[in-house]
């Protein structure tokens, strides 16, 4: 029996334009009335998960940043900053070669300049941020999570200049073909989706994962039911366990009531 369900937001619970769909909403308020623990699993800060989490009418854990924050509805919880070492090195190779960072400090954004590549990403996650390129490049203390933004097409190049970088300290996944999320090494939906069963004394094996990419993988592959939504990128389709044929929020109601029959044949609900 499921007793943990944790969901991916954007591609996932969310469609284009932030869209939830109504079967989506219905299932998950239906796990949660079931007294399943659901949790958002997410690349977005803290307070934007929180936000899709109103906005469903849930309650449960929230894992921010990757893995980089997690939220306990009590208020406990932990983060796992990026070393403040290697933070400052990728910092100095994005100034380098022009690359556009941001960095995640104490659940605020901040940008080394103004872009349109920021202004696109804090209207896609509905937050603020700040120009600062002292703390984007350069911040005081271990940020939560950097992301790169460069096009789909550069995102080798920017992997291989991040190699020597990366080894040993940091994990690179992409969230978005453009955007390359970088966390701490060890860090990933996988292991604090790993780390917050146990908080909650559920066994792996009562665990089910929802998501559509790359940087879904860890948890998809750690959890006893790991399901893929119909638009999830191809690396993700072929190690979960069940893959939706529909898309978007209807993938995620269509596979939470395959695997949590208390929230099969509920009506839909407005998010």
């Amino acid at each position: 029996m499921i007793r943990l369900l944790a969901l991916d937001l954007d591609g996932t619970v969310l469609g284009p334009g932030r869209e939830i769909a109504p079967a989506g909403c219905a299932a998950l308020q239906a796990a949660e009335r079931a007294g399943v623990h659901v949790t958002l699993a997410t690349g977005r800060m803290l307070r934007s998960a929180a936000a899709v989490r109103e906005r469903l009418s849930l309650h449960g854990p929230l894992l921010a940043y990757n893995g980089g924050l997690v939220r306990l509805p009590d208020g406990g919880g932990w983060t796992d900053p990026v070393p403040l070492e290697a933070a400052h090195a990728v910092g100095d190779l994005c100034r380098q070669r022009g690359y556009f960072v941001q960095a995640y400090l104490d659940d605020a954004l901040y940008v080394p300049f103004e872009d349109g590549r920021a202004e696109a990403y804090a209207e896609l996650a509905g937050v603020t941020y700040t120009v600062d390129p002292t703390l984007a490049y350069a911040p005081p203390v271990g940020p939560t999570k950097l992301l790169i933004i460069e096009p789909e097409d550069r995102q080798p190049e920017v992997r291989a200049a991040l190699a020597s970088v990366a080894a040993g300290y940091l994990e690179l996944a992409n969230s978005y073909p453009h955007y390359l999320e970088i966390s701490r090494r060890g860090v990933d939906k996988g292991t604090a989706l790993a780390r917050l069963a146990d908080a909650l004394g559920v066994p792996g094996s009562a665990v089910m994962a929802v998501g559509d990419g790359e940087n879904d993988l860890p948890m998809i592959r750690y959890a006893g039911v790991g399901a893929a939504v119909a638009n999830a990128v191809p690396a993700l389709t072929a190690v979960a366990d069940f893959t939706a044929s529909a898309r978007f929020g209807d993938g995620v109601a269509e596979a939470v009531r395959r695997f949590i029959p208390a929230a099969a044949g509920e009506g839909d609900a407005v998010g």
